[in-house]
């Protein structure tokens, strides 16, 4: 993660963000996930991965009430990752916070199976 840019690392939160709340319920699983994701994006401390997270809520609540404008902020975010390896990375981020609970919902298939088109890995 520390490859990316901070402007990919927001997208990247934002990305992840969009697709948890995809179903409108948020699981332990996928918030420990997160967790341990903005520890690996060099945030050491607790209150600054809160405080990341929180950001990104923000940046993404309004997107988050109909599945269709969901999609389309992702679309929007995708153009952030210019690279094959920077796309095929984040998709198989995204898709192991959603599976990680080990129960996805067909809106989270769905928000899952348009980032794949979108990154066409």
């Amino acid at each position: 993660m520390t490859e990316l840019t901070d402007l990919q690392r927001e997208a990247l939160l934002d990305l992840l963000n969009l697709a948890m709340y995809a179903d409108g319920h948020l699981t332990c699983v996928e918030d420990a996930r997160v967790e341990q994701l903005l520890a690996a994006m060099g945030y050491a401390e607790a209150h600054e991965r809160q405080q990341q997270f929180d950001a990104s809520v923000t940046r993404v609540r309004q997107h988050t009430e109909v599945p269709e404008q969901a999609r389309a902020h992702a679309a929007l975010l995708a153009k952030s990752f210019t690279t094959r390896e920077q796309r095929r990375k984040v998709y198989a981020l995204l898709e192991e916070v959603i599976t990680s609970d080990a129960h996805i919902t067909a809106v989270e298939s769905k928000f899952l199976e348009g980032i794949r088109e979108m990154f066409r890995v």
